[in-house]
């Protein structure tokens, strides 16, 4: 690995460690997304920190690390998420991009350990990058631009990837 993708690397992996105690389980290996359990975690996370935006990570637990596949904002994480796993379970448009990534072929079933780490403004305990600002749109940037250039697999992002 590049000294410089090492680098971005260990930053975006810093701050997921930082902030572990806020994630979910979206689902195991092999299970369905059950999306009434992710609904009321992600309700329980947001209720827990009460803030009034959110940036999280969606991580997928591959056999040799643990893979970024999508960051995004929400002012309500468990909205937010609604739409998407609703959108992925119909797997049109550029959600046949998450159908093919996330789940296993002609199932609606994970082909990874999938969790999302749920990080309310409120809860920011250091920016991705030194010295930058904390707001959750710039947290969310940060993550997507290490992210980006740290892992070999591209965002499910359609933007703020520079490749």
């Amino acid at each position: 690995m590049e000294d410089d993708t090492l680098k971005k690397r260990v930053l975006f992996e810093t701050w997921l460690e930082a902030h572990r105690d806020a994630v979910a389980t979206l689902a195991f290996s092999g299970e369905p997304i059950d999306r009434r359990r992710v609904l009321a975690r992600l309700t329980s996370l947001a209720g827990q920190q009460r803030a009034d935006d959110y940036v999280y990570v969606l991580l997928e637990r591959r056999p040799n690390e643990e893979t970024p596949a999508y960051i995004g904002r929400a002012t309500s994480p468990a909205r937010r998420w609604m739409q998407h796993l609703t959108a992925l379970a119909a797997g049109t448009g550029s959600y046949a991009r998450w159908r093919t990534r996330l789940l296993r072929e002609g199932h609606d079933t994970a082909r990874f350990d999938l969790e999302l780490l749920v990080v309310g403004q409120t809860h920011l305990q250091f920016p991705p990058l030194p010295g930058f600002p904390t707001t959750i749109g710039a947290v969310e940037s940060q993550l997507v631009n290490l992210a980006a250039d740290a892992y070999p697999l591209r965002l499910l992002n359609d933007e703020g990837q520079g490749r």
